[in-house]
């Protein structure tokens, strides 16, 4: 085998090879420097996903509000205008009335002082307001209409609503009705409880709706006695006649089958027993007519 031919270096070489120092130790480390390092300097830095997408969110949203200007009116929280509260007013002390609107509660039964025990029923009577006051100048005669019980809004015609606002009355009221003034000066907007006009030991009558029954016939509707119940009788329970022959009809108010109950009822002759200012209860002896959460008028009876 022919030998190779080494290589000489040429005199440009030799002198590019003087002219250039030789790297020293040190330097070869700090340009090469350790495999970790090498890889953790070629290793570029991940960030999360999350912190990524939270970063360039908040990035956004602050480039966002550098270039959109938000005025104070946006940030400021729209308020909503109240309506105004009826300016309140010096009234005169309560008139006595004749009587008073209330809601029947139920029966329920009380021991006096000897022990004997006594049926009341508990009425809710009052508080009530005064709405109007007719005049013997205006309307001819004296009295006053006072309302009892909260009636919404939308459920009162406009004009009502316009008297109730000329009361000063916050709130509309469902049931109204005019007594007679027997004492004081009545002035739209009073408040007029049940202490303002009853005493215990009056005797009052009270007027309201009675239950309904429904259709009923004669015996229980009238009391009729019935026909014979045996023999073969065929009219146990039926009213037979109904008048005699000469008109040719049947007269108004004949006592026949029919709607029994629902009509307008006042029973006289009830005593008050006991009157409960703070929650508006007043103890009247005996039975009144309606069902509970019945609306009754109680009034004084002379």
């Amino acid at each position: 085998m022919n030998e190779e031919k080494q290589h000489e270096p040429t005199p440009q070489e030799q002198s590019v090879s003087e002219t250039q120092p030789e790297p020293s130790a040190s330097a070869e480390a700090e340009s090469t420097g350790t495999g970790d390092e090498v890889r953790a300097e070629a290793q570029p830095t991940v960030e999360p996903s999350g912190a990524g997408d939270k970063g360039h969110a908040e990035a956004e949203s602050a480039s966002e509000s550098a270039e959109v200007p938000v005025s104070a009116e946006q940030t400021e929280p729209k308020q909503v205008e109240a309506e105004p509260a009826p300016a309140k007013r010096d009234l005169p002390p309560p008139p006595v009335l004749s009587g008073l609107i209330g809601r029947k509660v139920g029966m329920t039964h009380i021991f006096d002082r000897e022990g004997r025990m006594i049926a009341v029923t508990a009425v809710e009577l009052g508080p009530c307001y005064v709405v109007q006051v007719r005049t013997p100048e205006r309307d001819g005669y004296s009295a006053a209409q006072i309302g009892f019980g909260i009636k919404k809004r939308q459920r009162t015609n406009k004009p009502m609503q316009g008297v109730f606002k000329k009361a000063g009355l916050s709130r509309p009221l469902a049931h109204l009705k005019e007594f007679k003034i027997i004492e004081g000066t009545a002035v739209s907007g009073q408040e007029v409880r049940a202490e303002h006009v009853f005493q215990e030991g009056e005797v009052v009558k009270v007027t309201g709706i009675s239950k309904g029954k429904g259709f009923a016939g004669v015996v229980r509707r009238y009391g009729f006695a019935g026909g014979p119940k045996t023999h073969g009788s065929m009219t146990h329970r039926r009213p037979l006649s109904s008048g005699a022959t000469g008109p040719q009809r049947v007269l108004k108010g004949k006592t026949m089958p029919g709607r029994m109950g629902a009509e307008r009822v006042t029973v006289r002759g009830l005593k008050i027993v006991a009157i409960h200012p703070e929650r508006h209860i007043v103890l009247i002896e005996g039975a009144i007519p309606g069902g509970d959460g019945g609306i009754v008028y109680v009034q004084k009876q002379r």
